[in-house]
């Protein structure tokens, strides 16, 4: 599972970041000094692009195929009746 760390002043800063506002605009609309701003923003970029990495090599590992061709396997095998032999002995 890759997940991606992000803070709810990093989500925050980063939908207002989205929405073209400066990094001054959006220190003074929350209330932060810039450089928190400018480091939440290295953060969080940061963050996504070492998930970026992961799903790249994941991929190229066969992730997600390799993954679906496994489990449509396992389901195959369980689903597969029970044969049982019975043993009558006659005497």
């Amino acid at each position: 599972m890759i997940l991606l760390r992000l803070t709810k002043q990093m989500h925050e800063i980063l939908k207002l970041n989205l929405q073209g506002l400066s990094a001054y605009k959006i220190a003074r609309k929350l209330n932060l000094d810039p450089p928190t701003v400018y480091a939440s923003l290295k953060a969080a970029k940061l963050n996504f692009a070492l998930a970026d990495a992961m799903i790249t090599e994941l991929k190229a590992l066969g992730w997600p195929t390799k993954q679906i061709e496994t489990q449509n396997h396992r389901r195959a095998v369980a689903q597969e009746p029970v044969k049982e032999e019975i043993a009558i002995k006659l005497g």
